[in-house]
């Protein structure tokens, strides 16, 4: 952590954003590695909510996590993707493969992801997430 006035920014562990462009019809999610700050994974889903390209963000930092052993912590801003993920479940009422996908994922991994921590990143206290789209 790095400690600015009374705040300790993250500085391990995997970052995740989604954005969404109406003009587009486009959702993309990335990821950025907080030690080197370097994106590690962007993908583009087509026209979803920001919603599912949180959660799907949170989804494919999981699976780097499994396949490189890096440090089992993620951030979002996303709070839903935080519930969605810790619930294992989504809540969306959209029809979208990759959801259901994820939410198997997750149940069949429960065993090897549960040390993996999803974290809510405070955009108030540590400013943008460092996986920021810049869209804003």
């Amino acid at each position: 952590m790095i400690r600015t006035a009374d705040m300790e920014i993250p500085v391990a562990g995997i970052a995740t954003d989604a954005a969404h462009s109406v003009k587009n019809r486009l959702t993309g999610f990335r990821g950025v590695d907080l030690s080197g700050n370097r994106e590690i994974f962007l993908c583009y889903i087509g026209n979803k909510t920001v919603n599912t390209g949180e959660f799907l963000g949170v989804i494919a930092a999981v699976k780097y996590i499994l396949e490189n052993d890096c440090t089992p912590v993620i951030y979002t801003d996303s709070t839903t993707a935080v519930t969605w993920y810790n619930n294992m479940k989504t809540a969306s009422k959209k029809t979208y493969a990759e959801l259901g996908k994820a939410e198997v994922f997750l149940k069949i991994m429960s065993e090897r992801i549960k040390h993996i921590r999803v974290l809510h990143w405070d955009n108030n206290l540590w400013g943008e997430i460092p996986a920021d789209f810049g869209h804003k």
